[in-house]
């Protein structure tokens, strides 16, 4: 009987840690901290709380770097508040828009999206109630408007593209 009851604990946890794993599912968690604080790193730490992600403060660089327990997802939120960031290297932006999507569909944030639009580079944009551009790119360094394995939301609040 301890056995059967063993089992069903860790069956029924397997599939939340799964999902803490899923680069989808870290992008949504993503995409919500970098919304929901505003460009303020207080703000966006604060709303990590509830999930199995850290913040480390990179006084030098002006950033506060979001981490996520395990996985290929991170994020930056700037010190000085205006900046958000939240990247993958697993998956492209086809799949980080749907992220996207699903954040917006659970519709708990109280933010909409009141326009989209195009940067001057021809990424996606999407503008919110909050005052904030999100913008959709690859990953890395010298990202471009579309990556097949690496994407980037970044939110630019009150600092224009």
């Amino acid at each position: 009987m301890k056995k059967i009851a063993c089992l069903i604990i860790l069956t029924a946890t397997a599939p939340a840690f799964a999902q803490d794993q899923d680069p989808v599912y870290q992008m949504i968690d993503g995409i919500g901290f970098c919304m929901l604080g505003e460009g303020k790193a207080d703000t966006t730490v604060a709303q990590m709380e509830m999930y199995d992600w850290t913040a480390e403060a990179d006084a030098e660089a002006g950033v506060t770097n979001l981490i996520p327990a395990s996985g290929s997802t991170s994020g930056m939120v700037s010190n000085d508040v205006g900046f958000c960031q939240v990247e993958s290297s697993a998956i492209g932006t086809g799949d980080a828009e749907m992220a996207f999507d699903l954040f917006m569909m659970g519709g708990n944030s109280g933010v909409e999206v009141t326009a989209d639009g195009t940067d001057a580079d021809g990424c996606m944009t999407k503008t919110l109630s909050n005052g904030a551009i999100a913008i959709l790119t690859s990953g890395g360094q010298d990202p471009t408007c579309e990556g097949e394995t690496t994407s980037a939301w970044r939110f630019n609040f009150g600092t224009g593209e």
